[in-house]
């Protein structure tokens, strides 16, 4: 995406007002200096502290830090120009500020005039939505993300105080591992990389990964995981591990040549315990993707539209870090489609957004959707072709059991075949497999303060003291597994 091209593209169509929603402000400052010097006309900036002033020159134009005043000025002047007013949502509510605006669009109506607002939330009056259009901001694309990587490392080679140990394709793997963060934030992700050891080498690159972790995770929406050495064993799901195999290298540049089209997504239903969110991990560390973990229940804001716009920041956010699996937890909790007079639509038009996204994204995305309680789950969601398929996983039969228990025992330093895993997997009909974990996890607890050893006796006694829930939740489970069984394919 040209970012001054679709810009410079609003600004020829005559949008007198232009909405920029963004948190890298210096970028957009870039972007607007480049479209004004492509037209050639002047490119001002007005702020609340420093008032109305002409790029790049040091003194702002004589009191014009107040808002209306600032506005005054532009429409007196009647100069030709972009005019970037910066965090101007506050003064929407004065009524001298909201005319004034109104009267300074009128006469933006030619192709060489536009005012662009920034901000992280705009929200323009009704009487002026008409004048406007929103611009987005996409964040750095891989070929922008290297170069401010080398631009900040020119500057520490100028100085002398930088040794780069990075082979070419190290290089594009750190630039690769800061996609998704605005400018800012990539070059403080540098700065820290040098600044530590006055190299930038190959440890960095997994620096560079715990940045943006941080970063994603500060806002709530996202949380982002480097991709895995190792996968974690999952037991059973052979159906579903087939699937996937298959597809392990789909989203490569090789799978398209050959024809294929890009893998869109799978949904996992299923009882709870069962799997679904160590499989969505497993799905990125087999496939060598980073993952990123969308939980849709934080989407949702108190204020009119911020719901909606989370969910297109948050979708923008991984759109820019592809390839990568993007894992949905309990997709119910946020795409419910019911709305109504419950959330005002909020919901429906959260499921229309999210919808529209799915069918229309960029390849490279994968989705890993996870859902307990698929009576909440809208039909929408689940019509045919949708997703790639929809898999449920059920409750683990006797001999996956078996190598559920294994597993677990194997993970705590126990030999599995110092135990009776047949008698056991017998007995523990009905269990999930994170039932079956904290079998082995109390059994330990039982063991340490008996000062014994474990055995398979006392791993007998937690099963016949728990009660799982296909018991407690016997209709429940039992519906659910009547509305899968025509519906869906089983994972195992």
């Amino acid at each position: 995406m040209n970012a001054a091209a679709d810009l410079d593209l609003l600004i020829r169509s005559r949008y007198p007002i232009i909405t920029a929603e963004t948190a890298d402000e210096s970028r957009l400052v870039e972007v607007l200096r480049r479209v004004a010097a492509g037209r050639g006309i002047p490119f001002l900036k007005w702020s609340r502290t420093e008032g109305l002033m002409r790029d790049r020159l040091d003194s702002p134009v004589y009191d014009t830090q107040d808002p209306a005043k600032a506005l005054a000025h532009i429409k007196s002047s009647d100069i030709d120009g972009v005019f970037l007013l910066a965090d101007f949502q506050p003064y929407f509510t004065d009524p001298v500020v909201a005319r004034r605006l109104r009267e300074v669009a009128a006469t933006c109506a030619g192709d060489r005039r536009a005012l662009v607002m920034s901000g992280q939330s705009i929200e323009l009056p009704a009487e002026l939505r008409r004048h406007s259009v929103p611009f987005v901001l996409s964040l750095p694309d891989p070929g922008e993300v290297f170069d401010e990587v080398r631009r900040v490392v020119q500057e520490f080679k100028s100085a002398g105080r930088v040794k780069v140990e990075l082979t070419q394709e190290e290089a594009e793997a750190f630039a690769r591992a800061l996609q998704g963060l605005t400018r800012e934030e990539i070059r403080r992700a540098v700065y820290r990389a040098i600044l530590d050891d006055g190299r930038l080498e190959r440890a960095d690159i997994a620096r560079a990964l715990e940045v943006k972790h941080e970063a994603l995770g500060g806002e709530g929406l996202l949380e982002f995981f480097p991709p895995a050495d190792e996968p974690e064993s999952v037991g059973g799901m052979a159906r579903l591990k087939e699937w996937l195999s298959k597809r392990r290298t789909a989203l490569s540049a090789e799978a398209r040549q050959f024809g294929l089209e890009p893998p869109k997504g799978i949904l996992l239903l299923g009882v709870q315990g069962c799997g679904k969110s160590l499989l969505a991990r497993s799905v990125a560390a087999e496939w060598h993707l980073p993952l990123v973990r969308l939980d849709p229940g934080a989407l949702y804001d108190k204020f009119i539209g911020e719901t909606e716009k989370n969910l297109k920041r948050a979708l923008a956010t991984v759109e820019s870090m592809a390839p990568l699996v993007l894992w949905i937890d309990e997709i119910e909790k946020g795409f419910t489609g019911g709305g109504g007079e419950e959330d005002g639509g909020t919901s429906a038009r959260l499921l229309g957004s999210f919808l529209t996204w799915f069918q229309e994204r960029e390849p490279g995305v994968f989705v890993v959707a996870t859902a307990n309680n698929v009576a909440a789950l809208p039909p929408e969601l689940l019509r045919k072709g949708r997703f790639d398929e929809l898999f449920f996983i059920d409750l683990p039969r006797p001999d996956i059991r078996q190598e559920i228990l294994a597993l677990h025992l194997e993970r705590r330093d126990r030999q599995p075949a110092d135990y009776d895993l047949g008698r056991l997997a017998e007995r523990s009909n009905g269990f999930s497999g994170a039932e079956l974990e904290q079998a082995v996890v109390a059994g330990l607890y039982t063991a340490f303060a008996e000062k014994s050893e474990l055995t398979t006796e006392i791993l007998l006694r937690e099963i016949e003291a728990a009660v799982p829930l296909s018991v407690t939740m016997a209709e429940r489970v039992s519906s659910l597994r009547s509305w899968a069984s025509e519906r869906t394919v089983p994972a195992a």
